[in-house]
């Protein structure tokens, strides 16, 4: 068996290899017993391939011409695994326009081949069109099954550098297998250290010849330009290998508007100033794949899933658009989707890497909550891949082009891309930065321009393509649901001094409604906005059903926000931590004077102190004083109104009797 030879091993070897699978094979009729195994060339590895090829080449250069009467001879079985596009970089322009124009030739004649006239056996036809064209029965039949099997581009002569690649005689079998080894590593060594490092001590420890310094780099260049997927894989990482070379599906564009929206969070190449600080917001969008629309949008300093329903609610309700004449409008872009197309990011990342399915996923509960009460579907799109999401991406980068880098305090998308001597904290010193509010007013007015542009894609603007297609769910969500569907939700039990929340160390705050004491000692369901905590939506325990609106009247008053409790709080939290350190620095003071101190040594000394010999008491002149001042002690202890010190006393109390 030829292939046996070729690769070394048995024929039993090769049939056994085929069994498994591991070589592709088909049964056909021949041989000693009737049967045969026919391998296709492709199948087989590339240094096998190469050298069949080789010694084929040979072999038809010393053969005779084939028999020109053979007209049943077996067309020859090769694969092509590479297309016009690829054969026309391989050859050069000039080279693929005369192959062309042979291949066309040819495949006249295969017409004719393949439509002979009434009353002539096909056989007979071909030999006759053979011996009129010039060419033998032989090539004709093989002409005709190679167009049969791959179309025009099957009649074109093969370039080598398709089939075999480039060809290096100078370089030993071996040495390339070792040079390719070398290359294809992910810490992508350099040609220069491989020839120069690697390949001398291979060579000298197996006694294979150097090849030159330019056969080597010609070598690894060539395996960049031809196996450029290879090489990708092998020294980048899979994931650029999957950017760049892996096939991707193509979505069919949705037919209604409203069908899909695609969300996502984009951080803006620009600073603002927020709180005495310059920071840079995050935009969140919801865009209508089929009118290329943004239906909703919110911008903020921190994306998350709040952000993302605030930009769903957005997008549910119609638009007010301020004219320049100062009149408000209404604009009815938008509506109900059919569904979500978002990207969950690091939250989803962990979830795919713990084999849990799309449904799994837990979503944020307010858009759970939309969701649910508007039979909406989520469809999750796998995050990292830009691809997925190739609408809003785009989008986003048309934002970034035609918008972002116009405003003030533009900042580039990363620190290479900055302006020269860019520095956004003078900028937020001199008052030269937007605040979010300005920020927001000059989007909206961007949005309309743009929403008002043909739009090479749809081939008219996004506004033409929302207003004039069919949406796939007429009207809109009613704001008021739309709004407790928005809510945080939480269950509370109930004393008899009513629902505690939002209390800071040591007051407790308390809401509470006539018919709230009816359910002491239950969990009622509770549903509050964060930016409008004086009232609590209370629902009943087990049905859900709506009962009243508790209210804290301190909290109702002064319109305080969710997130002006948690202020207060980390304010406070901030506040203990500084005291807690300053005593800590205090002691940490005081034990180190104390301890310098006694290094140092004593700094005063004075004599020697003792009691007096038997009864004599030393006289210093203040005794009298001191008697009165214990009668006066007493007296205060009797709640006696004390006389009041003389002068004369208080001088010899400080003084002594020597003053």
């Amino acid at each position: 068996m030829e292939a046996a030879s070729m690769l070394g091993i048995s024929e039993r070897a090769v049939r056994k290899q085929i069994s498994e699978g591991k070589l592709k094979a088909e049964l056909t009729s021949g041989g000693r017993n009737g049967k045969i195994y026919y391998i296709p060339v492709s199948s087989l590895p590339v240094d096998v391939q190469r050298k069949y090829w080789t010694s084929t080449n040979e072999a038809t250069a010393s053969a005779p011409a084939p028999d020109c009467n053979d007209e049943q001879a077996k067309p020859e079985h090769t694969g092509i695994n590479y297309t016009l596009a690829e054969l026309k970089h391989a050859v050069g322009e000039e080279r693929f326009e005369a192959m062309l124009a042979e291949a066309e030739y040819k495949m006249e004649i295969i017409k004719q081949a393949m439509n002979p006239p009434e009353g002539i056996k096909k056989t007979i036809w071909i030999t006759q069109l053979a011996k009129k064209y010039g060419k033998s029965t032989a090539a004709l039949y093989r002409d005709v099954e190679k167009f049969q099997e791959w179309g025009i581009l099957g009649l074109m002569r093969k370039s080598r550098l398709l089939t075999q690649g480039p060809q290096r005689t100078s370089i030993e079998p071996e040495v390339e297998r070792f040079l390719r080894a070398a290359y294809l590593d992910l810490r992508q060594p350099k040609p220069a250290h491989i020839f120069n490092k690697k390949l001398p001590q291979f060579c000298e420890t197996n006694g294979y010849k150097m090849p030159s310094r330019a056969s080597v780099f010609r070598y690894l260049k060539d395996m960049e330009i031809y196996e450029p997927d290879l090489c990708c894989l092998a020294r980048e990482s899979k994931e650029a290998y999957w950017k760049k070379f892996a096939e991707k599906a193509t979505r069919q564009e949705p037919d209604f508007v409203n069908q899909v929206w695609m969300g996502d969070h984009h951080k803006l190449d620009l600073f603002i100033s927020y709180q005495g600080r310059a920071v840079r917001p995050w935009m969140t969008v919801w865009f209508d794949v089929c009118s290329r629309t943004v239906v909703g949008w919110c911008l903020s300093i921190q994306a998350n899933g709040r952000t993302i329903a605030l930009a769903l609610r957005h997008a549910m309700l119609p638009k007010k658009i301020k004219r320049e004449d100062g009149t408000e409008d209404t604009l009815e872009i938008g509506g109900l989707p059919d569904m979500l197309y978002i990207d969950n990011g690091e939250d989803y990342k962990a979830q795919v890497k713990a084999g849990k399915k799309h449904e799994d996923f837990e979503l944020s509960r307010e858009t759970r909550g939309i969701c649910t009460s508007m039979d909406i579907k989520v469809q999750f799109a796998t995050p990292y891949h830009p691809w997925a999401k190739a609408q809003v991406e785009r989008f986003f980068g048309t934002f970034t082009d035609q918008f972002t880098r116009y405003q003030p305090g533009w900042c580039g998308p990363n620190n290479k891309a900055r302006p020269e001597g860019y520095n956004e904290k003078e900028l937020h010193e001199k008052g030269q930065l937007l605040d979010l509010e300005e920020l927001s007013s000059r989007v909206e007015a961007y949005l309309y321009d743009y929403h008002t542009t043909v739009h090479r894609t749809i081939g008219m603007t996004p506004m033409q393509k929302h207003f004039s297609t069919a949406k796939i769910r007429e009207g809109f969500a009613d704001e008021r649901a739309l709004d407790i569907c928005l809510m945080d939700v939480e269950r509370a039990a109930v004393s008899a001094n009513g629902i505690e929340r939002f209390g800071t160390r040591g007051r407790k705050r308390w809401y509470s409604h006539p018919e709230l004491p009816a359910y002491a000692g239950q969990k009622v369901i509770i549903r509050y906005d964060p930016n409008r905590i004086g009232e609590l939506l209370v629902f009943h325990p087990k049905t859900g059903k709506y009962l009243f609106t508790a209210t804290n009247k301190e909290l109702l008053a002064f319109n305080a926000k969710k997130d002006d409790i948690q202020e207060l709080q980390k304010r406070r939290a901030a506040r203990r931590k500084l005291v807690k350190q300053s005593i800590r620095e205090a002691q940490t003071t005081l034990e180190s004077i104390v301890t310098e101190r006694e290094a140092a040594g004593t700094r005063m000394m004075s004599g020697a102190n003792g009691t007096a010999k038997g009864n004599v008491r030393a006289m210093l002149g203040t005794e009298q004083v001191v008697k009165k001042r214990e009668e006066e002690a007493k007296s205060a202890k009797a709640k006696r109104s004390a006389k009041p010190m003389s002068v004369y006393d208080e001088y010899i109390l400080r003084e002594g009797t020597e003053g």
